[in-house]
């Protein structure tokens, strides 16, 4: 294993902050997982998986270490007529996995096309898009006991997973790091799944019909462009709120004060854009020194690359106590903050 002291975090992090951690460790294969559980490394008081840095703010430099797996490698282990079974390791990009899993006609990610990360860090998240959520694709995780060095598969059910959430997801001290997951998909482009009209719409602009998977999964990546700010432009994680639930009662309260505010129903609760309701406050566009909120969509904070992780911080707090304040709703971080 490649072990870094006092190694920089500024290429480690999207949003290119320049902090610190006491201890980088890359780890590369089964033989590295060995080493490291049985190392000092893991005696620090601080423990922190790192996986592409799409989803973390460095507010402070880390006294600790942290851990990034970049184990490379999928493999088709099982198939029937209708389904397959697809290992992918920790370290595969997740954006080019979707893009290989449409080219073969498997279907049942497509509409997560273009969420930067590796497998590990978008399984630990939970990440959904336009209707997908990758919790109904994940049929086991495959981890390792850092403290023990035990290897554990654990199934759909027993990785706990959420909105935005799993067992997996810990800003620090994690108790396991996955090594490997099982993806369970369709096989065939027929019956693309459509529920967000916005991609409908996208889609009413292609010659084809009846759509293909490939087609959602292009429409998708359109959208994408249209809302969502370049990492090559900007330091920039994306969305930083969850989207809220409330109340039907609290949903029709803010119908009143929001004009045309959108909802997902989801059980007893509706799921709110947060979104929208940043924009309702002014914020889309607007810049305070090195960091501001993109002018595309309120829900993304975004820097000139020169900010510090606590200039970030400030303006997001700001953001969610003024959301508090004026509509009485509590937002909760969908990245993770390390101070």
């Amino acid at each position: 294993m490649k072990v870094f002291r006092n190694k920089s975090l500024k290429d480690f992090n999207q949003y290119g902050v320049n902090t610190q951690a006491k201890y980088l460790i890359e780890i590369q294969n089964e033989d590295d997982i060995n080493e490291l559980v049985k190392s000092e490394y893991l005696n620090e008081e601080k423990i922190l998986i790192l996986g592409e840095g799409n989803n973390i703010l460095f507010v402070n430099d880390f006294n600790g270490t942290i851990i990034k797996p970049v184990i490379k490698g999928k493999e088709v282990i099982k198939e029937d007529k209708e389904n397959v079974w697809i290992k992918v390791y920790c370290g595969e990009n997740w954006d080019n996995f979707v893009k290989w899993c449409v080219k073969n006609n498997y279907q049942g990610i497509e509409n997560m096309v273009d969420i930067p990360g590796n497998i590990g860090g978008v399984v630990s998240q939970s990440i959904g898009a336009y209707g997908q959520n990758i919790m109904d694709a994940v049929e086991s995780v495959e981890a390792v006991n850092l403290k023990t060095g035990e290897r554990k598969t654990f199934t759909n059910s027993e990785c706990k997973f959420s909105y935005r959430s799993s067992i997996f997801k810990t800003t620090e001290n994690p108790e396991y790091m996955i090594i490997s997951s099982t993806f369970k998909l369709n096989k065939g482009e027929s019956n693309p799944k459509l529920n967000y009209s916005s991609v409908e719409e996208e889609l009413k602009t292609f010659a084809q019909q009846p759509y293909t998977i490939s087609d959602v999964m292009q429409a998708v990546i359109n959208q994408r462009k249209k809302k969502l700010p370049s990492t090559k432009e900007y330091g920039t994680c994306g969305c930083v709120f969850e989207n809220p639930f409330v109340t039907k009662e609290k949903y029709a309260a803010l119908s009143k004060v929001i004009p045309n505010l959108q909802s997902y129903p989801a059980g007893e609760y509706i799921k709110i854009p947060a979104g929208r309701i940043i924009d309702e406050l002014g914020w889309k566009g607007k810049w305070k020194g090195n960091t501001g909120v993109y002018e595309n969509h309120a829900l993304c904070v975004v820097t000139n690359r020169k900010a510090s992780g606590e200039e970030i911080l400030k303006l997001i707090e700001e953001i969610k106590k003024e959301v508090k304040k004026k509509y009485d709703i509590d937002l909760k971080y969908e990245i993770n903050i390390i101070k």
